[in-house]
């Protein structure tokens, strides 16, 4: 898919912020990215230029916004990742490519011999003794080792499942943060390999070369990128910038640690675990370990004419410090290390040492709260098989069809819930579908294209297309209000809400919102409409509106969680709950008074939501990283005590729920998977 470009005189003033082996880094301020709050401008020196593949360059950007949003953003919240391509003002050659400024949070004041200076927090200054890092005022604790570990192992995953290797895997391009979480981050990702396709020749970092160990290795394969990892987490807890022997590791690194750094350095690749195989070892090391930061070494006075010891770091890579003031674009995830036992933790070793990794695949309980959901269901039951990237999920009480938009597929998924068949529906403008609300008395499931800036409409007694609604850019949400005959539809990318007549089928007016609005849900006793602001990368606005639709107005805004997504309601209670994709947790709100009266922690990237009014029930899909944590699971919140009770392990990474009427059955769309998962009793 081809993608617009830019013209350099497009980008605005120019100001050069930094200059490498490849090319200089400019400001770009007057350009306007999808999704970054900020954005520089990267011009390759001709040299290098003739040499760079065009095409492959120009998929990086296209693979980018192929991708549904919520993915998006957590690929750019680790990777400064190219956004479009620049040509020259007179022609059509292209010169570079703007990218995702660097966030705040990857800078870090060091104190240096003449001053505290602002410095982009490459992992290089973290790979020195303790002594290094007191003097220079790094407050590196070995847990935040441990966590910046996890968080790099966990990066890695989600890159290796978009098929996108680093190759050069190094300190100098990977970045780290430690205030207010520990997170990381990659830059030069044009030198990354896009399903096995490179910009340009890979090359490798002097000391970080898989070939030392295994001559001849193909470059930048998710194999070499776990090697390359290995070497990190040897270096970065021996404190040394280029050790390569295992036994250099301190003594108090625990003995699964140790085991798997053994394990990444193998020169056979097959043997060698994947980032996310770490992930277990890493958060229970982080669990125990030590929390204090190194202290000073007491001034000595050396004698005349002696010369310090140096400790030398490899040279710095290009550099592309954000503007003065600038807020950090992309607050993520934050590392939330767990304690699990250490019988787990053993099993799971083990099981990597047999070549035979398994998870948890069971619901999980808290404490005798669990007895409080123990009426509705706890497990899954069936699975069914959709389209690819299966988004939205909605069911029709009436004829008790379930609707499934497969969002990489271009189709929705009929399935007859009484006997699980399946038939699928496409449909002229059905371009990314992602959203879908069922109109039960007018017989209609409403689905919203993404793509197409557009709402099908399918019969839900017979699957046939009843027509298309033209609505703003970015339709992701819809909820409908049958009591009204009005739908309300998100458009992400315009900041607005249209609202739809569904009996004339006409938008009847378009209501501005905040930024980027997704989730939508309706309380049919006031018909007020919560709509869910996910805000743009580094937006500190992350926001619910409340739509008077009798006026249309906003008539309220609450401040929730960071970039919230999804958002149900609770009729009974008078209760919204919505979902906070970056901070793991549920906000509650309580209808009447339109304020936050709770934050649930619920597990990583929480995204769709759903509720069971009469068993009391709360589901939220967790659509973060799958791997021992609560991750690709839905957390179930009790509605009595307003806490989260339980979690049943559905498929990879779930995103749409929602809760069957007649027989209290729950269905999750499961996006990786291309499945749904049918939770009952």
């Amino acid at each position: 898919m081809t993608q617009q470009r830019v013209k350099v005189g497009q980008l605005g003033p120019l100001t050069k912020l930094a200059a490498g082996g490849q090319g200089v880094v400019f400001s770009a301020p007057s350009a306007r990215m999808r999704y970054a709050k900020a954005v520089v401008y990267k011009e390759y020196k001709p040299v290098v230029l003739a040499n760079v593949a065009v095409d492959v360059l120009e998929e990086m950007p296209a693979y980018l916004e192929s991708l549904p949003f919520a993915e998006g953003m957590d690929l750019l919240s680790r990777v400064a990742w190219p956004c479009r391509l620049v040509e020259a003002d007179n022609s059509a050659q292209v010169t570079g490519f703007v990218m995702p400024a660097i966030p705040d949070e990857f800078f870090i004041k060091m104190t240096m011999s003449s001053a505290v200076r602002s410095k982009t927090a490459e992992f290089q200054h973290l790979l020195n003794g303790d002594g290094f890092l007191a003097r220079r005022g790094i407050p590196l604790t070995d847990r935040h080792r441990y966590e910046l570990l996890a968080e790099a192992a966990e990066a890695l995953t989600i890159l290796h499942r978009h098929d996108i290797a680093v190759g050069d895997l190094s300190p100098k391009n990977l970045l780290f943060s430690l205030q207010p979480d520990r997170k990381v981050y990659f830059i030069d990702c044009d030198a990354m390999r896009l399903r096995s396709r490179s910009v340009s020749a890979q090359v490798e970092t002097p000391d970080w070369e898989v070939e030392v160990v295994n001559p001849g290795e193909e470059l930048a394969t998710a194999r070499s990128d776990a090697y390359k990892f290995g070497l990190l987490a040897l270096r970065l807890l021996a404190g040394d910038q280029s050790t390569r022997d295992p036994n250099r590791l301190p003594a108090a690194v625990p003995a699964p640690v140790r085991g798997l750094v053994g394990a990444a350095l193998s020169p056979v690749p097959a043997q060698r675990p994947r980032p996310g195989d770490w992930l277990p070892a890493l958060s229970q090391a982080a669990a125990r370990a030590a929390t204090r930061a190194p202290s000073p070494p007491p001034r000595t006075t050396p004698p005349r004419g002696a010369v310090a010891p140096a400790i030398v770091t490899p040279a710095s890579p290009v550099i592309m410090p954000p503007p003065a003031g600038r807020r950090p674009w992309a607050p993520r995830i934050p590392t939330r290390v767990k304690v699990i036992s250490a019988l787990a933790l053993l099993v799971v070793v083990v099981g990597f040492l047999a070549g035979k990794m398994s998870g948890d695949n069971g619901p999980s309980a808290a404490g005798n709260r669990a007895a409080a959901v123990a009426t509705g269901p706890t497990s899954v039951t069936a699975t069914i098989a959709v389209g690819a990237q299966p988004w939205g999920v909605a069911i029709d009480p009436t004829s008790a069809n379930l609707f499934v938009t497969n969002s990489a597929g271009n189709s929705v998924s009929v399935i007859d819930t009484k006997t699980n068949v399946t038939g699928v529906v496409t449909a002229p403008g059905m371009v990314k579908p992602t959203a879908v609300a069922i109109d039960s008395a007018a017989g209609l499931a409403y689905v919203t294209n993404a793509g197409s800036a557009s709402v099908s409409l399918i019969n839900t007694r017979n699957g046939s297309f009843a027509g298309s609604i033209p609505v703003g850019a970015g339709p992701y949400g819809i909820a409908v209000d049958s009591a009204s005959h009005t739908a309300f539809v998100t458009n992400f990318e315009a900041d607005t809400v249209s609202v739809i007549d569904t009996r004339s089928r006409v938008v009847t007016a378009t209501i501005r919102v905040g930024s980027h609005p997704y989730g939508v849900a309706v309380d049919p006793s006031s018909h007020s409409v919560f709509v869910a602001n996910a805000g743009p990368p580094g937006a500190v606005d992350h926001t619910v509106s409340v739509i008077d639709p009798a006026l249309p107005v906003v008539a309220a805004t609450i401040n929730v969680g960071n970039q919230p997504w999804g958002v149900a309601v609770d009729s009974d209670t008078r209760t919204a709950y919505v979902t906070n994709h970056a901070d793991g947790t549920v906000s509650v709100i309580d209808i009447r008074t339109r304020a936050v009266t709770a934050t649930l922690r619920v597990g990583l990237g929480p995204v769709g939501v759903a509720v069971d009014g009469p068993r009391k029930t709360v589901y939220v899909t967790n659509h973060g990283l799958d791997d021992v944590r609560t991750a690709s699971a839905v957390s179930l919140i009790d509605t009595r005590t307003g806490k989260p009770d339980s979690s049943i392990r559905v498929g990879s990474r779930p995103h749409g729920v929602v809760v069957d009427p007649g027989n209290r059955t729950v269905y999750v769309t499961n996006f990786s998977d291309g499945t749904v998962s049918v939770i009952g009793d």
